[in-house]
């Protein structure tokens, strides 16, 4: 009894859908506005897929060249660990631009100004930068960023980047979903 009432409620609507859509009147509008809106979805799924796409190219291409790095016996300058220090430092603190990095034979040496509960962190991360044999560190602690001009910005870190994470995490869930969509099509087919 439940299934056929079942059923005649789905028939129903159904019936109803396509009244709505073939209605002589307005049905031509109607099918207009929801074909422009398959297409606008479809530029859109397309769009997605293909910044995922590339998304994911980017980040294997990037795995590949660390994993191959990391296996590389190859000696690395000082400018390049300075560079690799700067980039680090710009990951673990907003005011990676108060301090000054420089390297002698692997030894980094780190001057300028710092929060003290960031240093430890700062201190760990550039220890484990590729190249850097040891760490100096000259940085000048402070409690708080109220008197230090530099320690007040936060250059590093722009409303910007957290948009882009999110766009980054959306279109991820959009492929996922839709790679579920096309799974449920092809089994429902069967």
């Amino acid at each position: 009894m439940m299934s056929t009432a079942r059923s005649s409620m789905f028939g129903a609507g159904i019936g109803a859908a396509l009244m709505f859509v073939f209605d002589p009147t307005r049905g031509a509008r109607r099918r207009a506005l929801l074909r422009d809106k398959l297409v606008r979805i479809s530029h859109k799924t397309r769009a997605i897929a293909g910044a995922t796409q590339r998304d994911l190219a980017n980040r294997v291409e990037g795995l590949g060249s660390r994993t191959r790095a990391r296996l590389s016996d190859e000696e690395v300058d000082d400018a390049t660990i300075g560079e690799r220090v700067r980039t680090a430092l710009g990951r673990v603190t907003p005011h990676h631009r108060a301090i000054s990095v420089s390297s002698t034979s692997g030894w980094v040496t780190l001057t300028g100004d710092a929060l003290e509960p960031e240093v430890s962190s700062i201190l760990s991360v550039v220890g484990a930068v590729r190249g850097v044999e040891g760490v100096q560190n000259n940085l000048r602690m402070h409690v708080s960023a109220d008197r230090i001009r530099a320690l007040r910005r936060h250059p590093g870190r722009s409303r910007s980047n957290v948009r882009m994470f999110n766009r980054s995490r959306l279109a991820a869930m959009m492929a996922a979903g839709i790679g579920a969509m096309a799974i449920a099509a092809v089994l429902g087919r069967r």
